[in-house]
């Protein structure tokens, strides 16, 4: 039965006539891909790190509530309304689903990480150093994905409910998309491709990660010196504002570096206003999932009948403009 399947696989599909380099060229990749899933050189140190963690699962989960806790209680007396009761609960229902999604695609992602990883010239040692090594260099990547996600379509689809939120506070910091899975291993392919080890790849973007929950608060102000080298709180208020002058800045997720490198740094000067330029999307945690995808099919729509509408503008003008009322409806 496996071999009939394997055999489906690397077959071409009828009315496709291939050479027999190429069915052997796929078929190696496909050999390749399913055993770096089983590769236990790289699975091994991951589920190791998951079994040491999770003993301690419970306590971080009631380390971080004490945290939201408090920064509820700190804006109830500060009157700073930073928290919204449907929109904490919708945080909280995304939250649970971005735990599932990262079960449902943790094999993916390993194994895209480990193919690569094969593909290597060569693998750095694991040590401290190296892992310092991969963890700056996993910072650098993130900056770029991020920074592609706010300017690309596909991946602002995916992006776009993390900036939906209309408060800044812990809770929004994993308001983050359940299948951004899909994506985010193959930003950090160039990491595989240097020989860096794939657990320590995998551990600095989590750590990455981690690190941004506590840049979700208007609790913390501005930090003096730490501002021109680490992403602060106030760094990524900016990041989360509508503001003309905030758009599309503070891409950093550890270091603020790489925006000061490459001219996305903007210092928080006035009052952030948050949420998309658009205002408010929704409560329902599924909608926010799907809104960025849903907007990506819309608009690809328009500028595929638009295209059209101009093309049939020279021959018959109210066929145009029935097809454009069609776009916009």
């Amino acid at each position: 039965m496996k071999e009939k399947y394997l055999t489906s696989l690397v077959t071409s599909p009828p009315g496709f006539s291939a050479s027999p380099g190429f069915i052997k060229l796929k078929r190696r990749f496909l050999v390749n891909f399913i055993l770096s899933i089983k590769n236990d050189k790289i699975i091994q140190p991951t589920q190791k790190m998951k079994h040491q963690i999770g003993p301690y699962r419970i306590y971080i989960l009631l380390f971080l509530a004490v945290l939201v806790t408090a920064e509820i209680i700190w804006s109830w007396k500060k009157d700073k309304n930073a928290y919204d009761v449907k929109e904490t609960f919708s945080n909280l229902y995304v939250f649970v689903g971005f735990q599932f999604s990262k079960y449902l695609f943790a094999g993916y992602q390993l194994a895209v990480l480990g193919f690569f990883a094969k593909l290597a010239p060569s693998t750095l040692p694991r040590n401290g150093w190296v892992f310092l090594l991969t963890f700056f260099t996993a910072d650098f990547i993130y900056y770029w994905f991020h920074r592609i996600s706010h300017h690309w379509k596909p991946l602002w689809a995916f992006h776009l409910i993390h900036h939906s939120a209309m408060h800044m506070n812990l809770t929004a910091a994993y308001r983050l998309n359940w299948f951004s899975a899909i994506v985010s291993p193959l930003f950090f392919i160039p990491a595989a491709l240097l020989g860096m080890p794939t657990d320590f790849i995998v551990i600095s973007y989590v750590l990455n990660l981690a690190y941004q929950f506590f840049l979700h608060t208007e609790v913390v102000g501005k930090l003096g010196i730490v501002e021109h080298v680490m992403d602060t709180p106030s760094s990524h208020r900016v990041h989360h504002g509508s503001n003309p002058i905030y758009i599309d800045k503070n891409f950093g997720g550890v270091f603020i570096i790489w925006d000061k490198i490459f001219g996305t740094y903007q210092p928080e000067t006035e009052k952030v206003s948050y949420g998309l330029t658009t205002g408010f999307v929704s409560n329902n945690p599924f909608v926010l999932v799907a809104r960025g995808f849903i907007d990506l099919f819309k608009s690809k729509k328009l500028s595929e009948i638009k295209g059209e509408a101009s093309t049939m503008a020279l021959k018959n003008p109210v066929a145009t403009k029935q097809t454009y009322q069609q776009a916009i409806s």
